[in-house]
């Protein structure tokens, strides 16, 4: 009798905590980045980017458990699988090598890179990199949790002209609270308020010289973006050129690479950074 409630129980756990992983692993599947998730203070049904990581976690254990305890409550009935009808005990029965071919051939064309698996996490990969441009980046990492000033003088913006800017909206705000308190105090994302006060950013005088220096500072909202996992093609195609173009671009500079080489491996090739990489792809002058 206990044995038969400690069954249906364990059953119970092992079906709900599937369920929760199946929803958080779809979710997951979506999710934006870990950069813009916090930027855009993005959220799912009330739930933020560490509530679905964290109870993922959480509940695949539980699952875990609840599996072995299954396994171990049913053993019986999964070694009759591998039985035969003579009563043999027969690990890799028909139904188990096909299982076991099955899983080593998902596994395998993932880590090769084969059609189709390639196909589904290259669509997910593009629809990820596509938040980029539709709820944009931090200007660096974790730039909500800085406060007012400090996001002020880092970003080089005027902190006079942002609390002009700030009485003017009517926004409240104080020094000591975080950028991202600071825009929910507001009704807000942190996105939303630094393109509020984006105004307040000083002009950089740079001189160009005839020696032709690249304006890095054009590149700056990219720092932290994920950039380095693009490929070559892709940021040429960022930049409005044909791959080929990017090639003779870096090549002109001394960087040797493909159009499938990401930013990331050419910047260690030429001991650069990969936003480096991108103005030379962007303007064809090494910075």
């Amino acid at each position: 009798m206990i044995k038969q409630v400690i069954r249906k129980t364990t059953s119970m756990t092992a079906l709900f905590s599937f369920i929760w992983l199946s929803f958080t692993g779809i979710i997951m599947y979506f999710m934006p980045p870990g950069r813009i998730a916090y930027w855009v203070d993005w959220h799912i049904f009330g739930l933020n980017k560490d509530n679905i990581g964290q109870t993922h976690t959480t509940v695949s254990m539980l699952f875990i458990v609840a599996m072995v305890l299954h396994v171990w409550l049913n053993f019986g009935a999964i070694v009759g699988y591998m039985r035969s009808k003579t009563r043999k005990l027969i690990v890799f029965t028909p139904e188990t090598t096909a299982g076991l071919i099955i899983a080593c051939v998902v596994f395998f064309g993932t880590i090769y890179g084969l059609a189709p698996f390639s196909t589904v996490n290259n669509a997910l990969a593009d629809f990820k990199e596509d938040y980029e441009y539709t709820v944009g980046n931090p200007p660096y990492g974790h730039a909500e949790l800085s406060t007012l000033p400090v996001l002020a003088d880092r970003m080089k913006m005027d902190m006079g002209k942002i609390e002009q800017i700030m009485q003017e909206k009517g926004f409240t705000h104080d020094n000591e609270s975080t950028f991202k308190d600071i825009a929910a105090k507001n009704g807000m994302n942190p996105a939303q308020l630094y393109k509020i006060i984006l105004p307040a950013k000083q002009k950089k005088q740079i001189v160009i010289e005839e020696s032709e220096k690249v304006d890095m500072s054009k590149y700056e909202h990219l720092q932290g973006s994920g950039m380095g996992m693009k490929t070559v093609a892709q940021a040429a195609e960022n930049c409005g050129i044909t791959a080929d173009e990017a090639i003779a671009r870096l090549a002109k500079n001394s960087v040797q690479v493909s159009a499938s080489d990401t930013l990331r491996d050419a910047a260690e090739k030429a001991s650069l950074t990969p936003i480096e990489i991108y103005a030379i792809i962007d303007t064809g002058k090494k910075p």
